[in-house]
């Protein structure tokens, strides 16, 4: 079954002439994410290392655009929010995918400086463990639509690398 996902990361970047951020943060990472399911229960979805960093997924990151929330999926007849562009592929590093990005509108995202990324997946229905943690499926064929910065994400280390030193961090 295809699904649709979105996670959750925050940003160091620098300002460019023109007052663009430029960064390049941990967008994701392998390992378990909850989530909710319609009936309110928590679902833990396992993203391995094979499946994250396969070259297809990580590929499809670059281009898409970096938007202020969650909108939905971003194409053609729904572009909706767009702040910024993915300007590369995702990059492995440890177990945490790292991509160049542009934001151009930052005045738009107030002060939400986590990032969480729309895509869609596969899901199989097998349970396991993984280290140590057990979970209820595990997600597959990833392929990225578009980054989002949002107040509060779901991978734990994905965020835009603001800090009270960058002249844009309480206000852009």
């Amino acid at each position: 079954m295809t699904v649709t996902r979105y996670d959750i990361i925050e940003l160091k970047a620098e300002v460019t002439p023109e007052g663009f951020i430029r960064d390049k943060p941990i967008v994701t990472r392998a390992g378990i994410f909850e989530y909710r399911t319609v009936d309110g229960k928590t679902k833990r979805e396992f993203r391995s290392a094979d499946e994250v960093f396969k070259s297809d997924s990580l590929n499809s990151l670059s281009g898409v655009p970096v938007t202020d929330g969650h909108r939905g999926l971003i194409g053609v007849d729904n572009t909706s929010g767009i702040v910024g562009t993915v300007l590369s592929p995702g990059e492995r590093i440890d177990e945490n995918v790292s991509a160049d990005i542009i934001i151009h509108d930052a005045k738009k995202l107030g002060k939400k400086r986590e990032l969480s990324l729309g895509y869609t997946c596969d899901v199989k229905e097998t349970p396991g463990e993984y280290n140590g943690q057990r979970y209820d499926c595990e997600q597959t064929n990833i392929r990225y639509n578009h980054l989002a910065v949002v107040s509060k994400g779901r991978a734990g280390n994905a965020r835009l690398r603001l800090d009270s030193a960058d002249a844009v961090s309480d206000d852009f």
